[in-house]
């Protein structure tokens, strides 16, 4: 053992000790610029999918609350049980309850408001006063119309008497002038000129007297459409106050239909909580009592959030597929329905909801679910995956230039299996500036990228 470990030892020492042998010449033979293999960017479709944990949620979903305070009078019977010939224990009639099955406008609760029922009253007496009082209005203006007529008749009497006092002046006045032609003719005495001028005079004065009345009468007149204009608004005032006073009966009546609890919608009763004789609060104070609470959900929306570098392939009639692992993995067919159309600084995603049919029921709002949207960039530009060298955080390529090796950092996009998609281009040696598109023709080293520095000769397969 001794002789062989020593015979080990010598030969190994005439290794180290061999001189190379000398190349042709008396030369060492040169090992040349490293061989590398180059690849051309490509323009190719790259498909991907995006998949996005998301909530589901019911279509729609509301509390129902009382709109004036009051009492329970009694829950609805739950017609959908009935039908279903439901039975309960001790012979319980089935009423609306959670998971009660509801109709738009269905009957959930009535609730009893005693004032209402006074209130009303009070506002039918009103009506009926009011109604009494435009109809005294009205014959007080008929009342003024008649005596209106009656005014202008007496301007025309007292017209026809200017008439006839003009007529007797005229009368008295050619009597008056023949006598006092008489007397020039020696025919008359004096003492019949002065009887027949106490008539002229008379006649004068009763047509003063006639004028007089005409404008007692026009007075008269005036006063009475004046009457007649007041009898006119006494009568628009009493149908003003008629309609008041109907349109108080009919918010009343609006009042008493808050009474009557219904159904907002289609849906699920999902909470139920007031009993027969409990007391409600009002809605207008805040704080109204929740009688029920309903869901939709022969619809529901899906939300996700998509991050930002996907948001734009996720907009609204993208395809997609909603994925439910409590389901057995089912999967919904859908379409994006909505997104928010921003992106959400805070966790930079954009949020998108999925409506999808529920007719069977089997979805049940607040599962879990995956949903996953299909994308794609018609117009890509692509690398195999051996030309991307990933370090310090990023990515670089070489690029042989001139037979050289040149590194440049580069922006990745989708990735697919053998392939990476590409943006532009910089030098790695910039810390800024605009970043390249790639051409198509540049010569990009595929493989062994490790072996490489930057600047370095090269030669290419």
């Amino acid at each position: 053992m001794r002789a062989l470990l020593l015979l080990v030892a010598v030969f190994a020492l005439l290794g180290c000790n061999r001189s190379p042998t000398p190349a042709p010449g008396g030369a060492a033979a040169p090992a040349g610029p490293p061989l590398v293999k180059v690849a051309k960017p490509a323009r190719k479709l790259v498909k991907w999918s995006i998949e996005q944990p998301a909530s589901v949620m019911p279509l729609e979903s509301t509390p129902v609350v009382a709109k004036l305070p009051g009492y329970v009078k009694a829950i609805a019977p739950d017609t959908a049980a009935i039908k279903a010939d439901v039975k309960l224990p001790g012979g319980q009639s089935p009423v609306i309850d959670i998971g009660s099955v509801v109709e738009a406008d269905q009957l959930l609760a009535t609730v009893h408001i005693p004032e209402l029922a006074a209130e009303a009253v009070e506002k039918q007496a009103n009506i009926a006063k009011a109604k009494a009082e435009f109809r005294q209005s009205e014959r007080e203006r008929e009342v003024a119309d008649a005596q209106t007529v009656a005014a202008a008749e007496m301007v025309k009497e007292a017209e026809a008497g200017i008439a006839r006092t003009d007529a007797d002046i005229a009368r008295w006045k050619a009597e008056l002038d023949q006598v006092n032609s008489q007397i020039m003719g020696g025919v008359a005495d004096t003492q019949t000129r002065t009887v027949i001028t106490k008539n002229y005079d008379s006649a004068k004065a009763a047509k003063t007297e006639a004028v007089a009345k005409v404008a007692t009468a026009a007075a008269g007149v005036k006063e009475r459409k004046a009457r007649r204009a007041r009898a006119q608004a006494d009568v628009e005032a009493a149908d003003a106050r008629v309609k008041v006073a109907e349109a108080e009966l009919e918010r009343v009546r609006v009042l008493e239909t808050y009474t009557q609890v219904k159904a907002p919608f289609p849906g699920i009763v999902t909470a139920r909580n007031v009993h027969p004789g409990h007391f409600l609060q009002s809605a207008a104070n805040g704080q109204g009592t929740v009688l029920f609470h309903v869901m939709r959900a022969d619809i529901v929306r899906v939300f996700a959030d998509i991050p930002e570098t996907n948001a734009e392939k996720a907009g609204v009639g993208t395809a997609a597929s909603v994925r439910v692992p409590s389901l057995g993995g089912r999967e919904y067919p859908a379409t994006v329905t909505r997104t928010t159309g921003v992106v959400d600084p805070g966790t930079r995603t954009m949020r998108v909801e999925i409506d999808i049919e529920n007719k069977d029921r089997a979805l049940k709002p607040g599962v879990y679910a995956t949903v996953r949207i299909n994308a794609e960039a018609g117009d890509a530009t692509v690398l195999p995956a051996g030309c991307v060298l990933p370090a310090d955080e990023t990515h670089y390529v070489y690029l042989v230039e001139s037979g050289k090796a040149v590194k440049y950092r580069v922006q990745l996009g989708r990735t697919e299996p053998g392939a990476v998609q590409v943006f532009g281009r910089r030098k790695a040696t910039a810390t800024a500036g605009a970043w390249e598109p790639f051409a198509g023709t540049e010569l990009v080293v595929e493989g062994n990228l490790g072996g490489l520095s930057d600047g370095i000769d090269v030669r290419t397969e």
